[in-house]
């Protein structure tokens, strides 16, 4: 169910936020001023839309930042962090496409004016801010285009990850620059109407968390310094790194939640499951792919006695909240690790795990590094059977083998690649189990 909420709750939040935006735009359509809209100018309408685009399009920037330091009280209502940095990176195409509308509108002047004629110039009403208008609408346009290129740089993958971080840390500043513009350009009239209240409240409050960012001090009270115990390879490019956190900083995590770790300052965080259950003493253990240059390169740098700091823990990854009696788990590859923390959670009360099939998939035998001690694990708990499967040897699983022999009401919980996902979501909905039955924790948060 945590699933769907999110699921719901960040479209509801996305769709609001347009929803607030034109309302407050229709309604400086129908306040009473000094001369009647027209109606049937083009000019006009292109104004209006150029304003339009402009407050939507700072509302949903604004929404971006707030999201940006991970408050704590959105996590749980949006299903997660991983699902709240969903909704930072649809907000933040959807901000970037609408300023670029915003933009080619502004662009239209001379194209409009060869089709339809020069429009008929009226006097500018006296603002005191007009006099940083020029300077405002120049600063709005290079901003436009450096969010323009960061779109681009984030929708490619392949774009190194570490010289995006500092990029997109720039993102605050760019906030600041188009917080300028957007307060010098609001119409004079609207700071007295709703659209001027959205304007100034989005700005207050997206300056605030700019410089929260700016200053470093996002998830500042939730990071605890830790010393690296042991570092072990797994094989099949699985490295499971030990620390130890203070039992007195108060570090306590619940199964299935993850945390970000930094290594060194200079890549800087990375999200990684938590592969141990709480047992109050501090000892967190995690299992990081080798799936990029940094973690491909943790084996060489990452020794035994390193400090580390880590921010956490996040995640709302969570069986305990289904209602299903039944449930299927699905673990692929590195996708295991939220679900050993589970097993391992359970071991001092079995009598109160649910019903569950665990299904490990891997291509080889060679890639099951977790398949010896899922088993004890799941020895120990007689509700929970376990399926290992080989895909080098049997082909890919397909969702009908996955959900065999469970009832239509069975909650299933994955943790994996997102194509796989995708193909088990699409089996689901192919054999009529309900969309709501479907859990998942999202890797990819660029």
């Amino acid at each position: 169910m945590q699933q769907l909420v999110g699921l719901v709750m960040w479209k509801k939040v996305l769709g609001g936020t347009l929803a607030v935006a034109m309302g407050v735009w229709m309604l400086a359509l129908i306040v009473p001023q000094p001369a009647p809209p027209a109606w049937g100018d083009v000019w006009w309408w292109r104004s209006q839309l150029i304003l339009l685009t402009g407050v939507a399009a700072w509302t949903l920037m604004s929404l971006i930042m707030v999201l940006a330091v991970r408050p704590a009280w959105l996590e749980k209502p949006l299903g997660g962090l991983d699902k709240s940095y969903r909704l930072h990176k649809w907000a933040g195409i959807g901000a970037i496409v609408l300023a670029l509308l915003h933009y080619g509108l502004q662009l239209s002047r001379s194209l409009l004016a060869d089709w339809v004629g020069r429009p008929v110039r009226t006097p500018r009403a006296d603002w005191w801010l007009n006099t940083f208008r020029h300077l405002a609408e120049e600063m709005g346009e290079w901003a436009v285009w450096f969010l323009a290129a960061m779109l681009v740089i984030t929708l490619w993958q392949r774009f190194p990850y570490h010289v995006w971080r500092y990029l997109h840390k720039l993102l605050a500043v760019v906030y600041l620059v188009l917080a300028f513009h957007a307060v010098v350009l609001t119409p004079p009239a609207w700071w007295q109407q709703p659209a001027g209240v959205l304007v100034g409240l989005c700005t207050l409050v997206g300056v605030l968390c700019a410089v929260r960012s700016l200053a470093g001090a996002i998830g500042r009270s939730r990071r605890h310094a830790a010393r690296v115990v042991s570092v072990s390879p797994q094989g099949a490019g699985v490295l499971e790194v030990t620390c130890q956190v203070s039992p007195a900083s108060g570090w306590k995590h619940a199964a299935g939640q993850f945390a970000f770790v930094t290594f060194g300052r200079a890549e800087g965080a990375h999200p990684f499951t938590l592969l141990n259950a709480d047992q109050g003493n501090g000892v967190l253990r995690f299992a990081i792919k080798a799936l990029g240059d940094h973690t491909g390169q943790l084996p060489l740098q990452v020794q035994p006695g390193q400090t580390v700091s880590i921010e956490g823990p996040y995640g709302c990854f969570d069986f305990r909240g289904d209602s299903a009696t039944e449930q299927v788990w699905v673990a692929a590859g590195i996708g295991a690790t939220p679900f050993m923390a589970w097993l391992e959670s359970m071991q001092s009360t079995p009598a109160l795990a649910p019903r569950v099939h665990l299904h490990y998939c891997v291509r080889h035998a060679g890639e099951a590094v977790f398949a010896e001690r899922m088993a004890a694990l799941c020895a120990r708990l007689p509700s929970v059977t376990l399926e290992i499967h080989y895909s080098d040897d049997a082909g890919p699983v397909t969702p009908t083998a996955l959900l065999a022999g469970t009832s239509p009401a069975a909650s299933v919980w994955f943790c994996g690649p997102q194509g796989f996902a995708e193909a088990v979501r699409l089996g689901m909905q192919q054999l009529g189990r309900s969309p709501a039955c479907f859990h998942q924790e999202l890797f990819q948060m660029r």
